[in-house]
């Protein structure tokens, strides 16, 4: 018994000891894991542009908008959905449930769900979003990919300040009666949870308290299962038969009891939706250029990336090289100005203006602050797949803009 009582008071207390060790060695956690994916898959998957949030700060129920497009690149590696991106759904990434996604618009359409996708589609999209819990959060648009999981996209810290009556998610039912999500059927779920927690501890205690499954586990193993009578003692006894019966019989019949008052007190209910949704495709701007990728080198001494590309001009006036967009990076060209400045908006520097005239083509070195690439960790050296890519954003006369999708293998200069 008290070799018995050792082991439940040190299995009480591990997850204590653990979550000590982890609460005193903890730092500040500023991002949402984006630095954690390979490059390859940041690089060569979904490129962003032009995303944007309304606010930065909003009260409690108040709403923000996030605006941007998402592309899936044609470079999109074979490895991951076996190389084909077929179903997608497009999602906030933040830091458990502080906001409350009020509508997603894809390319014009209301997308409540899970929409077909392929390489190469653009989507712009529109996400709305409310203030739930206080506090400054950061906030991500991410696109998962069946089979791939979630590309991050940019993020922005949104701060939430409290509401004198603090956050209600009110929605109307299919009988006109108006709930709020926050608290509607509160005492049911609760009640559900707890019930169903002391079955199964229940269950846990007969199988390592009565038992030596876990204490002992040396004799246990020893044990036959089914044995009753005699000298031959059994692990398992007809008592313990009648015991498990009894728990799973309650268990059985407390799903049943629920089943039974969902469709009682809840007759006009609507089935999960399973369906997914073709959005339209987004009209291609006018072709102003191709582009393709030549080289790319890495000096590890200079901390310094250098990307060779090649762009031939097919419009009738001259083109210009405006940025490099890898992952959810912006590399701008000083010669066209800083449209935008934030946490990934970065210059680069261009052997040239970048300028190509028209029917010409010009092979443009676009060099890249290494530092940066190593803060997020977007430098593929000594990994499976040491390529780089992204979008490479070229501009005409009239403001059309074209994003080529650009990739090609890195090689090393120095180290």
């Amino acid at each position: 018994m008290k070799r018995a009582l050792r082991w439940v008071l040190l299995a009480a207390l591990a997850p204590a000891a653990a979550l000590g060790l982890v609460l005193g060695s903890a730092t500040p956690v500023f991002a949402h894991g984006e630095r954690a994916q390979d490059a390859f898959a940041r690089m060569q998957t979904v490129g962003w542009w032009g995303v944007n949030f309304s606010k930065t700060t909003v009260q409690q129920g108040d709403t923000v908008t996030i605006t941007g497009t998402a592309k899936i690149l044609e470079t999109w590696p074979n490895n991951l959905s076996n190389g084909n991106p077929d179903v997608c759904y497009l999602t906030v990434v933040e830091p458990g449930a502080q906001f409350v996604l009020k509508d997603r618009v894809i390319n014009g359409v209301e997308t409540p769900q899970s929409f077909f996708c392929h390489k190469g589609g653009i989507y712009n999209f529109k996400l709305t979003l409310a203030g739930r819990s206080p506090g400054t959060w950061h906030v991500h648009p991410g696109l998962a990919v069946r089979e791939s999981g979630t590309i991050i996209g940019p993020g922005q810290w949104i701060r939430v300040t409290p509401s004198p009556t603090g956050f209600a998610n009110l929605i109307t039912l299919l009988n006109g009666q108006t709930i709020d999500l926050e608290s509607y059927g509160q005492w049911f779920v609760v009640g559900f949870s707890i019930l169903t927690f002391i079955l199964g501890l229940a269950w846990m205690i007969k199988w390592t308290w009565s038992k030596p499954t876990v204490t002992r586990l040396a004799v246990s193993n020893q044990l036959p299962l089914n044995q009753d009578g005699g000298e031959a003692v059994g692990l398992i006894t007809k008592r313990d038969h009648v015991q498990s019966a009894v728990i799973a019989g309650l268990t059985a019949l407390l799903l049943v009891l629920g089943l039974v008052y969902q469709q009682v007190a809840y007759r006009n209910t609507l089935p999960p939706q399973s369906d997914w949704i073709q959005v339209p495709s987004v009209a291609p701007p006018q072709q102003l250029a191709s582009v393709q990728a030549v080289n790319a080198t890495w000096d590890g001494v200079s901390h310094v990336m250098t990307l060779s590309v090649r762009v031939h001009n097919t419009s009738g006036t001259p083109v210009q090289v405006a940025s490099f967009r890898p992952a959810y990076l912006t590399f701008w060209n000083p010669a066209v100005g800083v449209p935008k400045t934030g946490p990934y908006d970065y210059e680069m520097r261009l052997s040239t203006e970048g300028t190509v005239a028209p029917g010409h083509t010009q092979t443009i070195n676009l060099t890249l602050p290494g530092t940066v690439l190593e803060t997020e960790k977007l430098i593929p050296v000594g990994k499976a797949d040491m390529a780089i890519g992204g979008l490479v954003e070229v501009r005409g006369a009239s403001g059309v803009r074209n994003f080529d999708t650009v990739s090609t293998a890195l090689n090393i200069v120095r180290l």
